[in-house]
């Protein structure tokens, strides 16, 4: 392996090795490798001007690997080489959450309520991982693939996802607590060796592996909407800190579509008495949303217009949501939430049942059965879809959920016009009149059908 100059330029040096040449660009600059690959150039810089220690990176770096058998280990062992200059830097694993929390891009959920559950998750993990791998001690000990893009013995990944599939999870839930992970190690890219194995979509579960379950979120059955709207009258027996306003929520709720943080919050400013409309801002979707004032709300509202006190429509409601606990999270919205859910229990409702295989109880009636009840109203009033879209925002589960049956009756016409059993006028007239044949007691009215059709 013989050191020389170049013929182009005396100031420069080369090496020619038996795979590859060592060459310099310019005199005293860095040296570069180069070499072939699947039958195109390849060019590395090797980080120094000195070519004792560029023949030492050549050797023990990448000459072993191009001799692997798989160009694509080949390529991920290049890749990895590309960064021998830049020390790798650590990070302990009980100090992800201080990093991840304090770093620019983390996620940055509305209410401090998600973001600690993407702490819990996280510490779940952990958890789960001292007890499994307690020799695990650094964030980039959580991989599937060794530092040179070759497969390991174990996958920490899966075994974590193997560990959840028999917790007694939804779907869903499973797959949040994957999500959530996911996030944090992408987030803190630059603490792994190589990609995050949390990425793999062969680590979530599918939806279709609930389709058993029949229960799911429903409208409030319409006799029992009713007794919860005579319930919320000042004359009935129920107890409720601030009743009329309650009461005035509900009719809001019903009425609009609009979740229940948006409805509590709604504000004079936001309307119009006299055009008899009203405008919401969707906190969670960002959506402008601008619809007229039903004859029922637009009475509820004038009752609310004597107890004005500030912008806030049910002031004494929107004050006690916003109630914030010491730890930070908001308390108010549970308190809330438990009137509304006494009003629902009031009448008869359970609430949640119990679901096999979840620990949880899936919730059918809350108050999100408004925005399920406003959809099927639409859909059975022939409401085009974008209209009730329009108003709900995009949630789009909860429409398609609706109007699923659109085009049924459509649907049912083809199907019979393929069928060689549709019934004729004849056919319909000759069973009426078996009815007819078969009453013991005809009435005028009956005689007078029975001769026309005769």
């Amino acid at each position: 392996m013989a050191t020389k100059k170049t013929k182009t330029n005396p100031n420069l040096t080369s090496v020619k090795l038996s795979t590859g040449t060592i060459y310099q660009t310019k005199a005293k600059g860095n040296y570069y490798f180069r070499y072939q690959l699947n039958g195109k150039r390849k060019n590395v810089n090797l980080e120094t001007n000195h070519i004792e220690e560029a023949k030492i990176k050549v050797e023990t770096e990448i000459l072993p690997l191009l001799k692997a058998p798989s160009a694509e280990v080949v390529a991920a062992h290049v890749n990895h080489a590309k960064g021998w200059s830049r020390q790798h830097e650590r990070l302990e694993l009980n100090r992800i959450w201080e990093v991840y929390s304090a770093h620019p891009d983390r996620a940055r959920p509305k209410n401090l309520k998600c973001w600690k559950i993407y702490e819990a998750y996280l510490n779940e993990f952990l958890t789960w991982l001292a007890s499994s791998h307690p020799e695990a001690q650094y964030m980039d000990e959580i991989r599937d693939i060794d530092a040179a893009g070759i497969k390991m013995d174990r996958n920490i990944a899966a075994e974590y996802t193997d560990y959840l599939k028999k917790q007694p999870l939804s779907v869903d839930t499973h797959n949040k607590k994957l999500a959530r992970i996911a996030n944090i190690f992408r987030t803190l890219a630059k603490y792994l060796e190589v990609a995050s194995p949390w990425d793999n979509p062969k680590l979530k579960r599918h939806q279709k592996e609930e389709t058993h379950i029949k229960d799911h979120r429903r409208p409030f059955p319409p006799d029992k909407e009713k007794e919860m709207f005579e319930a919320l009258k000042p004359e009935s027996k129920l107890r409720l800190i601030n009743k009329s306003e309650i009461e005035v929520l509900f009719y809001i709720l019903k009425y609009t579509g609009q979740r229940q943080k948006d409805c509590v919050n709604l504000s004079w400013k936001k309307i119009n008495m006299e055009r008899r409309r009203l405008w919401v801002t969707q906190e969670k979707t960002g959506k402008d949303v601008s619809l007229p004032i039903a004859p029922e709300l637009y009475d509820m509202l004038k009752k609310a217009e004597t107890w004005k006190e500030n912008d806030y429509v049910l002031p004494k409601t929107a004050a006690r949501y916003a109630i914030t606990a010491s730890d930070g999270t908001h308390e108010g919205v549970n308190l809330v939430n438990k009137q509304l859910l006494n009003v629902i229990k009031y009448v008869g409702l359970e609430p949640s049942i119990e679901i096999p295989g979840r620990a949880k109880k899936m919730t059918i009636y809350g108050i999100h059965s408004f925005r399920h009840g406003f959809a099927s109203h639409c859909a059975e009033s022939g409401i085009p879809r974008a209209v009730c879209a329009s108003i709900l925002g995009a949630d789009s589960a909860i429409i398609d959920a609706y109007y699923v049956h659109i085009g049924e009756e459509a649907q049912e016409k083809a199907i019979m016009a393929l069928s060689n059993k549709q019934k004729t006028a004849e056919d319909r007239i000759a069973a009426a009149l078996a009815i007819i044949d078969n009453l013991s007691n005809k009435t005028k009215v009956i005689q007078s059908i029975e001769k026309a059709l005769r």
